[in-house]
């Protein structure tokens, strides 16, 4: 069980979860490939490229596992990071607007940027997220239906 799938159980379940892609680990891979091929030129060089590759790689397989982005009913909950961990909770009434961009890689391997817009303007942007347009889809549905529940005379004059 996540932490914040533990945290929403106590008030409500979770209605959509994402996490971070496994793009993350493109980089990782790359490091381990020039390191690789660079064994015979430059041994020592060759062997700090390689221990960084596998050092970076543990850290992005941990943060594949512990990040996650969870819809519940009320709430955006995001937690993120390592090793320094960020949690983020969103209620519906405070996000103005959500948005996302995929390159072409991303459109490729299905993942982009998210950005939420919050009511003080503030805008805050997660990469590799994935799933992105599914993410963002099923997060406007809930904005939607939020705002109609809370605010039905508002939502219907806006349709």
């Amino acid at each position: 069980m996540t932490q914040s799938e533990s945290l929403s159980q106590q008030t409500e379940p979770v209605l959509y979860r994402t996490s971070v892609h496994r793009a993350a680990l493109l980089g990782p891979a790359m490091l381990l490939i020039v390191g690789g091929v660079s064994v015979r030129a430059r041994p020592v060089a060759a062997l700090v490229m390689i221990g960084l590759a596998v050092l970076w790689g543990v850290f992005s397989i941990y943060n594949l596992r512990a990040s996650e982005f969870a819809l519940t009913a009320t709430k955006l909950t995001i937690r993120i990071g390592f090793p320094f961990k960020r949690f983020y909770e969103f209620p519906y009434s405070k996000i103005t607007g959500v948005d996302f961009h995929q390159p072409a890689l991303g459109m490729m391997l299905n993942f982009g940027k998210v950005i939420i817009v919050q009511s003080n303007g503030k805008a805050i942007v997660f990469r590799l997220v994935a799933k992105p347009n599914d993410f963002i889809t099923r997060l406007r549905q809930q904005l939607v239906s939020f705002r109609q529940q809370n605010d039905p005379d508002a939502a219907g004059a806006a349709t």
